[in-house]
């Protein structure tokens, strides 16, 4: 059976539409007992929920399932894998969050 360049083209243009599926989302709970702010969003206390996908520049922050704000970050390699997610502030300003079991972490 011979491959035909058209199907070789075929081919790669499915992987290539498919490659977002393979990006993983990296999430946590996030529950601020005073406000916080991460980047420019001023958090109250309560419950949200951060997600950042692989690949992305910014993550979002959400609350009650909806998206309140998008904030850039960007990837810092860890010296070791921590062992539950956690997040880093200063001054009431979220700098951090480090995802339990990956050696990668938002920094704002």
């Amino acid at each position: 059976m011979r491959i035909r360049p058209l199907q070789c083209l075929s081919i790669l243009a499915v992987l290539a539409i498919a490659t977002p599926i393979w990006a993983r989302t990296k999430s946590m709970d996030l529950n601020p007992t005073d406000p916080a702010t991460i980047g420019t969003t001023q958090l109250e206390p309560g419950e949200y929920q951060l997600r950042a996908e692989e690949g992305a520049n910014q993550v979002s922050m959400l609350r009650y399932g909806k998206v309140i704000a998008e904030v850039p970050y960007r990837w810092v390699q860890l010296q070791a894998k921590p062992k539950s997610s956690a997040v880093s502030t200063s001054s009431n300003r979220i700098t951090e969050v480090d995802f339990g079991g990956d050696i990668q972490a938002a920094q704002f």
